[in-house]
């Protein structure tokens, strides 16, 4: 008797611990569920049409915090063939509004941070954009100038 009852113990543990969790995709092994991730790396391309310029490879970040804002880095960009150097910058406090599939954000007439100094000569106006799952975007004026941001999302 006890040996039947340790055999159905056995065989509940089993099925118990051979249970797949809902990240047991094979393919994208121990992921964190999308609308769970507050941080988000994108590597792609800043389109300046008016400059016929483009950078590739910029690497951007979204950053969500609470009271639904966030905060939009792009690093080391340039913005014209012209421009000597490349900057980092922070677009700061950009309103987002958040679903289980994407992420869209707006903002308008916002003063980037460069170096934790605001540029207010380069004004964002115009900001629009999505995150989701496999991408960054967004599209907006530095200080008048159109430009546009595609990159991919990493899990760094």
């Amino acid at each position: 008797m006890t040996k039947k009852i340790l055999s159905l113990v056995a065989m509940a543990l089993l099925f118990v611990a051979c249970e797949k969790s809902k990240n047991d995709d094979p393919e994208m092994p121990n992921q964190t569920p999308f609308e769970e991730v507050t941080d988000f790396t994108a590597y792609g391309l800043v389109s300046v049409p008016s400059q016929e310029f483009t950078m590739d490879d910029v690497r951007a970040e979204a950053k969500l915090k609470e009271g639904n804002v966030m905060d939009i880095y792009l690093y080391d960009v340039s913005f014209s063939s012209r421009m000597p150097v490349t900057i980092s910058l922070v677009i700061p406090d950009v309103s987002y509004i958040r679903t289980e599939e994407q992420i869209t954000f707006a903002g308008n007439n916002i003063v980037p941070m460069v170096r934790n100094a605001p540029v207010s000569k380069y004004t964002v106006t115009d900001l629009q954009g999505t995150v989701t799952p496999d991408e960054l975007a967004l599209s907006c004026s530095f200080g008048g100038i159109a430009c546009t941001y595609q990159g991919a999302i990493t899990t760094e």
